[in-house]
């Protein structure tokens, strides 16, 4: 299979069980608070229900994020991925919001639960059924690095902290402690507005074009370094826009370096990033030395004798 099938086919996948799994805790959580009426259970329902939504924008912007590059868009529509992780933050941020003030309201004014042991079986079931859902997101993860399976794949982490406190705090409701129903609400709409903020922080990364992972990086100037016809390199840039990752780089040449010999160096740096990270774009400059400020070859001397 096509890496780029591969990509397209594992990420929708992955989205599309997200969504399953979102409506069957969104009905059985409604089920466990219409018999309850829990603090506790509201926060973990009223998280489950923004996921579901989260996660049909998720795949309806996914299917745009995947489209081919076309004359309009000639980089992809990739950084699409990062709007709909955005758009996600916010979705959890109001979530937990909200969460967190109806929690406050009910720890003054506690009130009885009936049928806990429903709750705290439904909760159970949630908490499987979400270990399952993010283990396989994270395996997705691991052969796509998408952002938008990353993002869905954090709030379903939330959740499966909220959901042990909501089992624990249901369980020291069933056994007499007023407040607890309560301060599980509390603790839920804390760790949403915590998954927030992670899934709001890694969109940013993607729209503002932040730097790949150092270890990409070094990788990518390891490939370079492994060339012997060249004197130098400057201008290494990389970012990332949904599936793709982009890498630049300067290289220094004599001056009567033939502009053929320079041009099969840059090609074999090219192939060997595209063999290393196939949804990859590298482009290479190739820079006579005459043309290099010497204030950067100097300085990149000084850096060469410290190490």
């Amino acid at each position: 299979m096509d890496k780029n099938d591969e990509y397209s086919k594992l990420s929708r996948r992955a989205i599309q069980f997200s969504m399953a799994t979102g409506l069957i805790l969104l009905i059985s959580k409604f089920i466990a608070w219409n018999f309850t009426g829990s603090a506790t259970l509201l926060s973990s329902l009223t998280d489950s229900s923004l996921d579901f939504l989260a996660s049909l924008l998720s795949f309806a912007i996914l299917s745009y994020s995947l489209k081919p590059a076309d004359d309009d868009h000639r980089f992809g529509h990739g950084k699409a991925e990062g709007l709909a992780a955005l758009f996600q933050s916010g979705i959890v941020l109001i979530a937990g919001l909200s969460v967190l003030y109806q929690a406050g309201e009910r720890l003054f004014d506690p009130a009885p639960m009936e049928k806990t042991g429903l709750a705290i079986g439904i909760m159970l079931f949630s908490l499987a059924l979400t270990l399952a859902l993010i283990t396989y997101q994270q395996k997705v993860y691991n052969i796509t690095g998408s952002l938008v399976v990353k993002a869905d794949r954090a709030h379903f982490v939330s959740d499966i902290w909220a959901n042990v406190g909501a089992v624990v705090a249901l369980i020291l409701a069933y056994l007499g402690i007023p407040y607890a129903d309560a301060i599980g609400g509390i603790i839920v709409a804390l760790l949403i507005v915590k998954a927030a903020w992670e899934v709001f922080e890694h969109a940013l990364e993607m729209l503002l074009d932040h730097e790949l992972p150092e270890e990409d990086v070094k990788e990518f100037e390891a490939i370079i370094q492994a060339e012997q016809n060249i004197l130098g390199f400057h201008d290494v840039r990389t970012r990332r826009s949904g599936k793709t990752l982009f890498f630049q780089v300067h290289l220094e040449f004599e001056d009567d370096v033939l502009l053929m010999d320079a041009h099969e160096v840059a090609d074999r740096i090219e192939d060997k990033v595209q063999a290393r990270w196939e949804n990859s774009d590298c482009l290479v400059h190739m820079d006579p030395i005459s043309a290099v400020n010497p204030e950067l070859i100097t300085h990149r001397q000084k850096l060469l004798s410290r190490q």
